[in-house]
């Protein structure tokens, strides 16, 4: 896969102005492609929110409440991370006894958005896990855009295609796991207008 989204350039800013701007374009007629984390290689699927900013879902809820205080992640501590997820995916979370949820799928499925932060003086990695993210084409500025650099994909009803780990680094284990609820209707790339507003606005 040819494109990777960290953040957006000042030109697909100017873009999203373009499309969000009051000319009459509607978000329904933008071209939607989805982006799945099986067309990406295994070390195209993790990404470090390393910013100081306010990260938020696709519905605006913050990502952190007002106890957790966002930490900035070293390399060591990113590199710890992902090890720890990927041992917790591959060597425990299928053989958990008493493990009553519904499994999600294997982890080289999953896009995989990390952000550091502090509670109660423990250092923790929440992680977002999705299977797939939504671009839009725009054949004005012949462009690709990807959703803005704050923004953790999500759909509340989204069963196995979304997840959320939280990372406890002081004792070096995954302590929360949980799958976003499961909805037989589910589609992807499905989205209202005003997720998409927030997915791809500029502010």
């Amino acid at each position: 896969m040819a494109f990777r989204f960290k953040m957006l350039s000042s030109n697909l800013l100017a873009c999203i102005c373009f499309l969000f701007s009051c000319n009459g374009t509607s978000q329904s007629t933008l071209d939607i492609q989805v982006v799945r984390a099986t067309d990406y290689s295994e070390d195209g699927l993790d990404f470090l929110l390393n910013e100081d900013i306010t990260y938020i879902y696709p519905d605006g809820t913050p990502v952190l409440i007002d106890s957790m205080k966002f930490y900035p992640l070293t390399e060591q501590d990113f590199s710890m991370a992902k090890d720890i997820l990927n041992n917790y995916f591959g060597y425990y979370l299928y053989n958990l006894d008493g493990y009553t949820g519904k499994e999600p799928f294997k982890l080289r499925k999953y896009f995989r958005q990390y952000i550091g932060y502090t509670e109660k003086d423990s250092l923790y990695v929440y992680v977002n896990l999705y299977t797939h993210f939504p671009t839009i084409s725009d054949s004005e500025c012949l462009c690709t855009i990807g959703p803005r650099s704050n923004i953790l994909i999500s759909f509340n009803n989204g069963g196995q295609n979304y997840g959320t780990v939280i990372i406890n680094m002081n004792k070096k284990k995954v302590i929360s796991f949980k799958l976003s609820d499961n909805d037989p209707s589910y589609t992807a790339g499905q989205y209202s207008e005003e997720e998409l507003k927030i997915l791809f606005s500029k502010e």
